[in-house]
């Protein structure tokens, strides 16, 4: 003979305290809650057991009634079928059982939309289960668990040490599937992918701030890429991104001197303006070679055809002059034919 009990003594609806941290958890309902420990455990007083022949006999009658079970608020659809109550809306339906490796026994829930604002919100943090059980006890007293009536979100479970509605399974869920982890994969190898994948976007952020351009060492560019190869040494990546980054800035140094000099020498820019131009190829190379090649030459860089020749005409006298350290104009003048 089975009987139905699990139905809570005090149904409490009064808001428990969260923590902040609790609150942020639960920005969204999980997709799966907790509904009892997994293996012996104590409701309003009884000893229940939960082994894998209860598991097995629920996810039977789950398969054969076609249809989930009902997750209602404080037990009403118990109420409404004791005549104690006229409706019973439900929170959500349990559609499957998992057992989690903490102890638990977990049901896979699709919320109502009334359900899920609530338990995201935080206004219920337990669930209250009504089951079917062996009436005989076992020799150690125990009352095997036969299968479930229905479910009850709660804040003033009948279960002891009974598991709140937190989002950290279903989070531990959507990161094994975020970091393509397999569906049995333990917190811990969780945590240990996300450390990896820090390291790795760590590696990816110092090469993308360095690049490996071409007009970086060679030597150079194959430290760094035998170090991406071990992902074991950021520190001393680090130390080699910033021996590339001090070579790249020496190179766009020199080559902003080089254009300011080039521009001095074709006579686009005066020599008061040569600090303002330099400033400008240190902030942008290319746009400044750009603006000065399209600048005329302001001074002339060679002579008047007629005063070169001139001066070419002159030559020998100009070695004269300084043979005898003697002015042009003196040899010119008292030197003769």
């Amino acid at each position: 003979m089975t009987s139905l009990t699990g139905f809570p003594k005090n149904t409490d609806t009064s808001t428990p305290t969260f923590s902040g941290t609790l609150r942020a958890a639960l920005a969204e309902a999980p997709d799966r809650i907790p509904l009892h420990p997994f293996g012996e455990f104590v409701g309003n007083g009884t000893v229940f057991l939960y082994d894998e022949e209860s598991l097995q006999a629920a996810l039977e009658d789950l398969r054969t009634r076609g249809v989930p079970w009902v997750l209602d608020f404080h037990h009403q659809t118990v109420r409404v079928e004791e005549g104690q109550a006229q409706a019973a809306p439900a929170a959500g339906f349990i559609t499957g059982l998992v057992v989690g490796e903490d102890g638990f026994v977990y049901g896979l829930v699709e919320w109502s939309e009334t359900g899920r604002e609530r338990v995201s919100r935080g206004e219920y943090a337990y669930v209250s289960p009504v089951f079917y059980y062996d009436p005989t006890p076992d020799e150690m007293g125990r009352h095997r668990v036969l299968g479930y009536h229905s479910f009850a979100l709660t804040n003033n479970p009948g279960i002891r040490f009974q598991k709140r509605i937190e989002a950290e399974a279903d989070m531990l869920e959507k990161l094994r599937q975020a970091l393509g982890l397999d569906p049995e994969a333990t917190e811990e190898a969780a945590l240990q992918a996300l450390e990896d994948l820090k390291r790795e976007a760590a590696v990816g952020r110092v090469v993308l701030e360095v690049g490996l351009g071409a007009e970086d060492p060679t030597e150079l560019k194959a430290k760094l890429l035998r170090l991406l190869a071990a992902q074991d040494a950021l520190e001393e990546l680090e130390r080699t991104r910033k021996e590339l980054e001090a070579i790249k800035v020496q190179t766009r140094e020199e080559k902003a001197q080089a254009l300011v000099r080039k521009a001095l020498e074709e006579g686009r820019i005066l020599p008061h303006q040569r600090e303002f131009w330099l400033a400008q190829a240190r902030a942008d190379l290319e746009a400044t070679r750009k603006a000065l090649e399209g600048m005329p030459r302001l001074v002339p860089v060679e002579l008047p055809k007629a005063e070169r020749k001139a001066l070419e005409e002159d030559e020998p006298l100009r070695r004269l002059a300084q043979v005898f350290r003697v002015s042009e104009e003196a040899l010119k003048r008292f030197g003769g034919e």
